[in-house]
């Protein structure tokens, strides 16, 4: 990305206020989507097509209603700016003892607000519009800070250190006032290109302003092992495969989460 310098950052930031109110604004006017155990990166991969499967499903005791909640999603992307990639997503879902159902089709912006490496750490900001399937659940926004930081040479391997901060608000029929906080922290050791493996942290407060007892937010933790094939003139395969165990009473004992995705330039 080109060094934009702080009017460009300023006016950059303008931009990703203007095309989040713009995504609201023409889409709208269920519940809140259940948090995808999913990591987002602030850097945008320039005139670059992809195409990204998520899932991750739950194991708990039978009857708990914490065991075989699943989530998929399915996205085409690209990188329509330097600073600015728009994805498409459709999610599918089930909540324990459920069948599987369309729930929500979601326009996500992912904005790259500094130059790769040029400061002490990337950011990005994140803005999405998610429109639920069904007329009894509400539509729903969600934004925030990406951050990303390398650090080189920790006895004698680089790391990789990516956190988000996402907020969301219901908005439309049956919303409600809540303000849901998602954050997601992830470390990894730079081995290999085929093989990274790390540590992610994931928490989600259905009310910010009234988180209630920790034991009633969600909080998770587990390792994660994330990968790249580069395939030159055909593009790039990623993964990402991670365990997550459940640390407070209202997340479940387990959930596995997995992330395959296809990249080509044009």
């Amino acid at each position: 990305m080109p060094d934009i310098g702080t009017a460009g950052l300023r006016w950059l930031a303008r931009t990703a206020g203007m095309a989040l109110a713009a995504a609201v604004a023409a889409l709208a006017a269920a519940s809140s989507a259940r948090a995808e155990f999913k990591l987002r990166y602030p850097i945008v991969d320039y005139r670059e097509v992809e195409f990204e499967h998520n899932g991750d499903t739950t194991f708990d005791r039978r009857k708990s209603g914490l065991s075989n909640n699943q989530s998929y999603t399915n996205e085409l992307g690209y990188g329509i700016l330097p600073f600015w990639q728009l994805e498409l997503e459709g999610e599918w879902a089930a909540n324990s003892g459920e069948n599987l159902r369309y729930d929500a089709t979601t326009l996500e912006n992912t904005f790259q607000l500094t130059p790769q490496g040029k400061y002490w750490a990337d950011l990005g900001f994140f803005a999405e519009y998610s429109h639920a399937a069904s007329r009894a659940d509400a539509d729903s926004v969600s934004f925030g800070p990406l951050i990303q930081k390398e650090v080189p040479d920790i006895w004698g391997v680089d790391t990789l250190h990516t956190v988000n901060l996402l907020f969301g608000k219901q908005i439309g029929h049956s919303s409600s006032d809540d303000t849901s906080l998602f954050a997601a922290w992830q470390s990894r050791l730079r081995l290999d290109p085929l093989f990274e493996p790390g540590i992610e942290l994931y928490a989600a407060i259905a009310d910010a302003e009234k988180p209630g007892k920790l034991a009633d937010q969600q909080h998770r933790i587990g390792p994660v092992v994330v990968g790249l094939y580069n395939m030159p003139g055909y593009g790039k395969i990623k993964y990402e495969l991670g365990y997550q165990f459940g640390l407070t009473r209202a997340a479940e004992k387990g959930a596995v989460r997995w992330r395959l995705e296809f990249e080509k330039p044009f």
